[in-house]
């Protein structure tokens, strides 16, 4: 397939997306730096814009990196993820910072972890593409591998992250083409691990009950306060908001309020009119990741544009929905907006992929009317007509 252009509308939202977070962490994040830390106002922000930078100069370098480069050094990247992962554990290797393991010097795995795993299904879900409607060798095998990073996450521990790494390859998993039935395994598989470790961890179950009991005066030491803060700031933006900078919850309010919770900030500040459209912002782009996997004619292509669109999505529906009291808190930074560098490194660096991927599409004349591709090794559900067919026939010779 002949390259051509990117897709300059993916390139135009991260950047405003980026840019935009920038503005909040300054905006959220100046009363928080002086009062708390004893920095300049602009400390975070300018941090975040070395990041920026770094995570720019990566998005365009992979860019220009081609479907087939990439392939080669997928499994290469997985298993250094997965190394990370588990040396991020070791004492002495990880670092240890308020009661959890999650960082190699100024490096967090498990952001990493979220495009090696990524990496690892679309290679191996293209790779047995004609294994696929066997559970033991097609399935089984990549749902370990998910399950086992899955684990080591939330050993850190990590639960939010874990629960985004692990829907994101789901999101793959779906668009593989695997049966019904067998992702009814693995729900039955993951769904009683993913409550075990939510109900019997301590601080997991302070925050089912904070959820649950959001008001409560006795779980506001416990994690109650900052859900509290958090709706209180979106019922002060109203719908048009405060105005930039206008906002009372950065002034030590909300806790940490450039972080996990720099939504509240801006529903505060801008609205929710101004919610909407940062929303829609994000929809457009996981939009977008879909359409370029519709329109790729190579299968592991095809399958980490999925990947990478769902990883974006789930994310952003994860911290908003947390904010707003819809699920209980995760941990999970808002894609592109909040603070954080190896998070917003390694998401730019997913969007570079990307790009990547959207020079390699089929023109609009080789694409049906519903957006679906001709290429017949792209659509799971020809994959999953044709063993149907197949023990059909077998059955009806049979008969005869």
């Amino acid at each position: 397939m002949k390259r051509h252009k990117p897709d300059f509308l993916i390139l135009f939202i991260v950047l405003t997306l980026v840019a935009f977070g920038l503005l909040m962490i300054f905006s959220a994040s100046m009363v928080w730096a002086v009062q708390v830390v004893g920095e300049p106002p602009t400390y975070y922000v300018k941090r975040q814009i070395i990041f920026a930078i770094v995570g720019l100069v990566l998005m365009l370098v992979l860019m220009n990196i081609g479907p087939n480069t990439i392939r080669r050094w997928a499994k290469f990247f997985s298993i250094i993820t997965l190394f990370m992962l588990i040396a991020v554990l070791i004492p002495g290797i990880g670092h240890k910072a308020a009661g959890v393991r999650r960082w190699l010097g100024p490096i967090q795995p498990s952001e990493l972890a979220q495009i090696g795993i990524l990496f690892y299904l679309a290679y191996i879900f293209d790779k047995n593409k004609k294994k696929l409607h066997e559970f033991r060798h097609g399935v089984l095998p990549p749902l370990l591998m998910l399950g086992f990073q899955f684990v080591l996450v939330l050993l850190e521990p990590d639960m939010g992250t874990g629960m985004l790494l692990l829907l994101s390859g789901m999101v793959i998993v779906i668009a593989a083409g695997v049966r019904f039935r067998h992702l009814l395994v693995i729900g039955v598989m993951f769904v009683p691990m993913v409550i075990a470790f939510a109900v019997f961890e301590s601080y997991r179950n302070i925050r089912i009950q904070v959820f649950l009991h959001p008001w409560s005066q006795a779980l506001v030491n416990k994690g109650g306060y900052q859900i509290q803060q958090s709706l209180m700031a979106i019922y002060h933006g109203g719908l048009f908001g405060q105005g930039l900078g206008q906002g009372i919850s950065p002034y030590l309010y909300l806790p940490i309020p450039h972080e996990d919770f720099i939504f509240a900030v801006i529903v505060e500040e801008l609205g929710v009119v101004g919610a909407f459209v940062l929303l829609a912002l994000y929809a457009s782009l996981v939009w977008r990741g879909i359409k370029v996997g519709l329109q790729l004619q190579n299968r592991f292509a095809s399958l980490l544009a999925y990947g990478i669109s769902g990883m974006i999505g789930v994310g952003t529906l994860i911290n908003v929905a947390a904010v707003t009291g819809l699920i209980p808190v995760t941990g999970i930074p808002l894609p592109f907006v909040s603070y954080g560098g190896t998070a917003l490194v390694a998401k730019m660096a997913a969007m570079g992929i990307l790009l990547s991927l959207s020079r390699y599409t089929r023109e609009e004349d080789q694409v049906q009317p519903d957006g679906v591709p001709i290429a017949d090794n792209v659509l799971p559900l020809a994959e999953r007509i044709q063993p149907v067919k197949t023990d059909y026939a077998k059955k009806k010779r049979r008969i005869r």
